[in-house]
């Protein structure tokens, strides 16, 4: 067969994969949109901060009254949801601006992989089974910053495996790229760091020390501007509660060399038995707050053991797929371990995808050799485990269409009123306030963690807060906020209450 005609072949072959992979993501991703607005938080800051941003104020929260700058959320997806913005201020369209990210990384990482093992029929079947994770599926349609990193960083990824190993020339658009991409991925999660760190353990088992340097001081420069900001406008917000015992309560201090330690083992247990086999095959919800069973470290640690040894076995660029997810998890280990969930993995969730099965295929393919197996074994047999997400898929479709549970109706209603009803310009204080924000058009903030009722109250002073809301949808209202009302009635008259549950918007007596 002539090399022309296997070229052809090869070509036809990426034809369909790319049809088919277009045409179920479609299916998929009509079938689990989810047009309500996530009970996340963050998705309503990064668009406040998006809107900010289209209207020329700068990176300001305009939700508070006093614009302040942030320095919490690097501003990559909020500058990615303002060009959206310019044209329109619903939010669907920025949901399926994700949907796009998602297939368009999707692609990439199908020849990212097909460049690190040589086998396309393998790479095809990684890259399906990432399509039809749930995480992935459903964080593709929600406002939020994960799907638009998956794509950046593995843009970087590829661009990567397409620079000229030889020659490492500075002018070569690939290597450009790569670096270029690597930095957005930095603006849009702090934890694209972590790229750097996979590119400079692989540039040490090359040997090759010049692209060390030259990496690193292009990532310096290319932060330094976010962080010189930070620091201007006192340090980076993750930074300081990063160092907190718990940054839900600061009460409970600083955390110190004990914490860190007791937190790593938190959350070294936690990624092993629950969020890393939870991320693959998401069967089940993680059950926190329990204790970790037998069945959970053994399913846990085959799992993770697997990923482990199919990175180790791969043909090509082993030590950058495993510096890259070290890194990342190496920050994670870290963090409060009372920031949970597969959420903070789900960019990684199609590189995992990816060592577990290529682990699996390549220990069948030596367990064939050792019984002298001769017949081929195709990696398609892999998508076998795609029957596994049939039932998460279904529930994030059922989940897609369950309208808002009662207390956050409420909550959403209470903000409706206030926008229908009430003076422009009033400072309304509350658990949630940029999800608030968004239906009620005017200044929002979060009360004061204070255990002191008077403590709480001088807060609300300070700050010419007009409203209160008693919710039922965040915690620490009834920790904090609720008993502030409570010993001090003559300072709140009830204004909108609405039952089932009682949620009440109080107008507070400066």
């Amino acid at each position: 067969m002539s090399e022309q005609k296997v070229k052809k072949d090869k070509g036809s072959k990426r034809y369909v994969y790319l049809v088919i992979l277009v045409a179920s993501f479609i299916a998929a991703y009509v079938y689990t949109f989810d047009s309500k607005l996530a009970m996340l938080g963050d998705n309503a800051s990064y668009y406040i901060l998006g809107k900010a941003l289209s209207q020329g104020e700068g990176y300001v929260s305009i939700n508070s009254i006093s614009h302040r700058p942030n320095n919490h959320y690097p501003p990559g997806y909020p500058a990615i949801i303002s060009t959206i913005l310019l044209f329109t201020k619903a939010i669907t369209p920025i949901k399926i601006l994700n949907g796009i990210f998602f297939i368009l990384g999707l692609w990439l990482f199908f020849d990212l992989i097909n460049k690190v093992t040589d086998n396309e029929a393998f790479a095809f079947t990684a890259t399906f089974m990432a399509l039809l994770n749930s995480h992935m599926l459903w964080y593709s349609s929600i406002m939020m910053s994960e799907i638009p990193f998956f794509f950046f960083s593995t843009l970087s990824l590829w661009a990567f495996v397409n620079i000229d190993q030889e020659k490492w020339l500075w002018k070569d658009p690939y290597l450009i790229l790569c670096i270029i991409t690597m930095i957005i991925s930095y603006y849009i999660r702090s934890l694209g760091i972590a790229l750097l760190g996979g590119y400079i353990l692989y540039f040490i088992f090359q040997k090759k020390w010049k692209p060390i340097l030259g990496f690193f001081i292009a990532f310096v420069v290319g932060a330094l501007p976010w962080f010189i900001r930070s620091q201007k406008l006192g340090g980076g917000s993750y930074m300081k509660q990063l160092g907190m015992i718990n940054p839900y309560q600061p009460a409970l201090g600083k955390a110190d060399f004990g914490d860190f330690v007791d937190r790593f083992f938190s959350n070294f247990s936690r990624y092993i038995t629950f969020e890393i086999p939870s991320a693959i095959f998401p069967l089940k919800e993680p059950e926190y707050g329990s204790s970790y069973s037998a069945e959970d470290w053994l399913l846990g640690v085959v799992i993770v053991g697997l990923f482990f040894y199919g990175v180790f076995s791969l043909p090509k660029y082993r030590w950058l797929i495993l510096g890259y997810t070290l890194g990342t998890l190496a920050i994670l280990m870290i963090w409060p371990d009372v920031w949970i969930g597969v959420r903070f993995i789900v960019p990684l969730i199609p590189l995992f995808t990816l060592g577990f099965l290529y682990g699996l295929y390549d220990g069948i393919l030596k367990l064939r050799g050792l019984l002298s197996f001769k017949k081929p074994v195709s990696p398609y047999l892999l998508l076998a485990f795609s029957l596994l997400y049939i039932k998460p898929v279904n529930a994030i479709h059922d989940q897609a269409r369950v309208p808002y549970m009662p207390g956050w109706r409420n909550y959403f209603e209470i903000a409706k009123w206030v926008d229908r009803n009430l003076e422009e310009g009033v400072v309304v204080s509350c658990g949630k306030p940029s999800l608030f924000y968004l239906y009620a058009d005017t200044y929002t903030r979060r009360y004061k963690f204070a255990q002191d009722p008077k403590e709480l109250i001088a807060d609300l002073e300070k700050h010419a807060v007009d409203y209160v809301v008693i919710d039922q949808v965040y915690g620490n209202t009834i920790r904090y906020l609720l008993p502030a009302v409570r010993q001090y009635p003559e300072r709140f008259e009830q204004v909108y209450h609405l039952k089932n549950p009682d949620t009440f918007l109080l107008k507070f007596k400066r």
